[in-house]
C-alpha cells in the first residue's frame, strides 16, 4: 500500500482550506437564513434544512 507524499498532503490540505473558505461565501448560506427568518423557524430547524 502506498503512503502519501508531502506533495499529496499539501494538495489535500490546500483543497480542504479552499473548500472551508468557499463555504463561508454568503450565497451558500444566506438564502437558508432568509427563508428561515421569513418562516419564523427556530435556529435548529434552519440548520437542519
Amino acid at each position: 500500500m502506498e503512503s502519501f507524499t508531502a506533495e499529496d498532503l499539501s494538495t489535500i490540505g490546500g483543497i480542504a482550506t479552499v473548500s472551508l473558505l468557499h463555504s463561508f461565501i454568503p450565497t451558500h448560506w444566506l438564502p437558508f437564513s432568509i427563508v428561515g427568518r421569513a418562516q419564523k423557524w427556530t435556529l435548529s430547524r434552519t440548520l437542519l434544512v
